[in-house]
């Protein structure tokens, strides 16, 4: 997934190298105003990669996963599949109203190969309108091919308002579930959740937090999620470089993200 906080920097920085062909908005790249506006930006529950201390959870039993996207290169899936720790993948397939991960195809085919529970994440752009992202998802996500809940991957305003930040978030959304029959999963930080989404409007979703800390983190109001991203630095075998790690929380199971495809 897109990284939270100190490690958006480092992270967006690869990111605009990568696609600074592909658009003038700088897919990937947040703007001075993005910057301004990131709760998480120096967050404490959000600590930079090498304060991270590793903890019981990195060689606890199961119910972990990973998402990926181009940053990993070409990934060994036989490789990937053999770690017992991993169970689900969630990959990066399309952000704002044309972009598509160049490995999209081949981690969605190789997954489907192996038997790899997988889904699909969309990088929401605030300064894109909510229409044109959703033709993008369905042109390149087969909600067919899905085993999970396809994500939506909340972490800029691009600058916008607040109001029309939330507003194409939540068409975006609609469109999304009227699509594939169920509602998607937001990816946000605990800071951005606290300042956008500890409300009714948002209360039907499911939440996937991101917090590089060593406890799990706490949402406003004792809110629930269902799956932490807790390290940007995780090493599974298969995968040459850091992935980004993630665990079941709250006594949630894959059961709780796993798509019902539509017959």
């Amino acid at each position: 997934m897109e990284s939270m906080c100190n490690a958006f920097a480092q992270r967006n920085q690869r990111h605009q190298s990568s696609q600074r062909s592909h658009k003038e908005i700088k897919f990937g790249q947040p703007s001075p105003e993005d910057l301004r506006a990131m709760p998480d930006r120096s967050a404490p529950d959000i600590q930079p990669p090498a304060m991270f201390m590793t903890s019981a959870r990195e060689t606890g039993p199961g119910l972990k996963g990973i998402d990926v996207s181009h940053y990993q290169g070409r990934i060994n899936w036989d490789d990937v599949a053999r770690d017992t720790r991993i169970t689900f993948v969630i990959l990066k397939a399309t952000e704002a109203n044309n972009f598509v991960d160049d490995t999209y195809r081949h981690n969605l085919s190789e997954c489907k190969r192996l038997g790899i529970p997988v889904g699909s994440y969309h990088f929401y752009r605030a300064n894109v309108d909510a229409e044109s992202q959703f033709r993008n998802i369905i042109r390149n996500i087969n909600p067919q091919l899905q085993d999970i809940l396809p994500v939506i991957d909340v972490e800029l305003t691009n600058g916008v308002s607040q109001n029309l930040f939330l507003n194409r978030l939540e068409e975006l959304c609609d469109l999304v579930t009227r699509a594939f029959g169920e509602r998607p999963i937001i990816y946000t930080g605990r800071n951005f959740f606290n300042q956008y989404f500890d409300n009714a409007r948002w209360r039907h979703y499911k939440f996937w937090i991101a917090g590089y800390m060593s406890s799990q983190p706490q949402l406003e109001g004792g809110r629930d999620y269902i799956f932490w991203q807790y390290s940007d630095k995780g090493r599974v075998n298969g995968i040459r470089g850091d992935v980004d790690m993630n665990q079941f929380v709250n006594g949630h199971t894959i059961d709780d993200i796993r798509y019902h495809r539509r017959r």
